[in-house]
């Protein structure tokens, strides 16, 4: 019997042994298992976040383009073209033909117009009033004597407009020319003459005799 009890007792004692062995070798496997699997997670996690590179952002939309029409230039006006209106046609009457070849009646001839006299006229035959020049003091004492012919003009009054033209003779020298040019023009300042016409008259100058 003594033999049985030791013989269960060592058993006993070495199936507890085993299981305690069993035990502390799972704990000491499972505990050392749980932190290198807890490592290498945290490895690759932090392997994981270290080497993944953020997302880029997205790309911002292409611009939008918008087309430009260019306006239609406004068409040029077209010319304004008269439309062409054939005039109806002409009927002439037997009135209107006989008339048209009928010889037509002579027109009586124009009366030609009043011409002026061509060239100077006489002064004495169309002046009603003249005056005679007075002789020169100067060329009364030196004794001058001449004949001065003249061309003047009369105005739509009547009365003396100009000289047109004077000559003297031989007998008158230069010198003394102008006095009697003076005396000459001062006497026609009172003639009254035709109108609008173109006069000649001699003037002769003598020591014993007025004109």
């Amino acid at each position: 019997m003594r033999n049985d009890t030791g013989l269960r007792n060592r058993r006993t004692a070495g199936l507890v042994g085993v299981v305690l062995f069993h035990a502390l070798l799972i704990y000491a496997l499972v505990s050392g298992l749980a932190q290198g699997v807890v490592k290498v997670i945290q490895q690759k996690v932090e392997v994981s976040v270290i080497s993944e590179p953020p997302p880029p952002p997205p790309p911002p939309p292409p611009p939008k383009i918008e087309k430009v029409v260019p306006a239609a230039a406004p068409p040029a006006p077209k010319a304004y073209v008269p439309p062409v209106v054939n005039p109806p046609p002409q009927v002439q009457s037997a009135n209107a033909i006989a008339a048209t070849t009928s010889d037509p009646a002579p027109q009586p001839t124009p009366k030609p117009a009043a011409e002026a006299p061509k060239g100077p006229i006489s002064a004495k035959a169309n002046c009603s009033h003249r005056e005679n020049p007075e002789y020169p003091s100067k060329a009364q004492e030196d004794e001058i004597q001449g004949v001065v012919r003249v061309v003047f003009s009369v105005g739509g009054d009547g009365k003396f407009s100009g000289l047109t033209d004077i000559s003297f003779d031989g007998g008158i020298p230069p010198r003394y020319r102008s006095g009697f040019k003076s005396a000459i023009t001062a006497a026609l300042q009172g003639y009254t003459c035709q109108a609008n016409s173109q006069l000649s008259q001699e003037f002769g100058f003598k020591l014993d005799s007025g004109s």
